[in-house]
């Protein structure tokens, strides 16, 4: 038996992805349906589970960028035995199959539990506890110093912002929206707002394929959310339904889920426009990039008071927010995009 266990096509066949964690050694044992790895493609992180009993070989190194479909390992009936490997061996020889505690490396399941959460792959590190098993403990040594995959899985989102300018004609707008009062919620209350005035302009919600541009029949928003790990964009369905309330909710469990990592790749399925905000760092006006197969992103930025003219003449205390659209001029021309950024800032007022 020689099984290949190729990367999950989770983004784009053929797309760069990562294994951040490995849960098996090199050369251990494995039992059908184990999780042995955790990958990522841009932002989407998805599980790999052995496709049956055997030796887990020729693991990619964590990091690596990796086509999606190819192989990142395999697992066989036999290896070649070591002194580390031929308990396994003459185990797999009566016919018992050992589980991971029998692995060359054994982890106590806190250190497995964290090694998965911060991305350390475990055949890097020592292990202190008896017979040396590695402990929790050894885990946050190696992240105190940093996970050596983080630089890598960098690089495989760098590429894909470097692809966005690349197949992409960026455009930006922006425009000032003046308000006399301070709404609550102001991410999900502008988020509502888009998904509104998106049901009367479907040329900036959908999805590309090559030249051809595809009109969403509803809106999905990716909703940009900061982590440790970098930026995320899990999407969130049909907010004009929604009241400011419970978007402001669905947020919150989303950022909650993305910082403990547990977004799936259904999370990020659809989007067809993206909203990201940098208002609560100060930023007034900034150029997002498109997030891919998209065609526009809009950003929000900081509110400021401000002096404003009401209907009498008189000045009165107000506030000011700049929102920036960024929209591929390849398919979006510059006046219905400048349609959409009124149209919505007439929904906001």
């Amino acid at each position: 038996m020689n099984l290949e266990v190729l990367m999950p096509v989770i983004t784009a066949e053929g797309d760069a992805a990562v294994v951040t964690a490995w849960f098996v050694d090199e050369g251990q044992v494995c039992q059908e349906g184990e999780l042995i790895a955790e990958v990522q493609a841009e932002k989407v992180a998805d599980e790999v589970r052995a496709p049956g009993y055997g030796f887990v070989v020729n693991r990619v190194a964590i990091g690596d960028p990796v086509p999606q479909g190819e192989v990142m390992c395999r697992v066989v009936d036999t290896i070649e035995a070591d002194a580390n490997q031929g308990k396994a061996m003459e185990d797999v020889a009566a016919g018992p199959r050992p589980d991971a505690a029998a692995s060359p490396r054994p982890a106590s399941p806190a250190a497995k539990r964290l090694a998965r959460e911060k991305g350390v792959d475990l055949s890097t590190v020592s292990g202190t506890g008896p017979g040396g098993r590695i402990t929790e403990a050894d885990v946050l040594t190696v992240v105190s110093v940093g996970a050596a995959h983080a630089p890598r899985l960098r690089e495989v989102i760098a590429r894909n912002m470097r692809r966005s300018h690349s197949e992409t004609a960026p455009v930006t707008l922006f425009t000032t929206v003046v308000m006399t009062e301070r709404p609550q919620h102001v991410n999900a209350w502008v988020i509502k707002a888009v998904g509104r005035t998106l049901a009367t302009h479907p040329g900036l919600n959908g999805r590309r394929d090559g030249d051809s541009f595809t009109p969403a029949a509803q809106s999905r928003l990716a909703i940009a959310i900061q982590t440790d790990e970098g930026l995320l964009a899990p999407i969130l369905g049909d907010p004009e339904t929604m009241t400011v309330e419970e978007i402001a909710r669905a947020i919150e469990e989303l950022a909650a889920r993305a910082r403990a990592r547990a977004l799936t790749a259904a999370d990020y399925e659809g989007g067809t426009f993206t909203v990201t905000n940098l208002g609560g760092y100060g930023v007034e006006g900034f150029t997002p990039i498109i997030n891919l197969p998209q065609v526009a992103i809009l950003g929000i930025g900081a509110l400021r008071d401000a002096a404003i003219v009401a209907s009498s003449g008189d000045l009165v205390a107000g506030l000011h927010m700049t929102l920036s659209l960024t929209f591929d001029h390849a398919f979006v021309d510059g006046a219905p995009a400048a349609e959409f950024l009124r149209d919505l800032s007439a929904v906001l007022i």
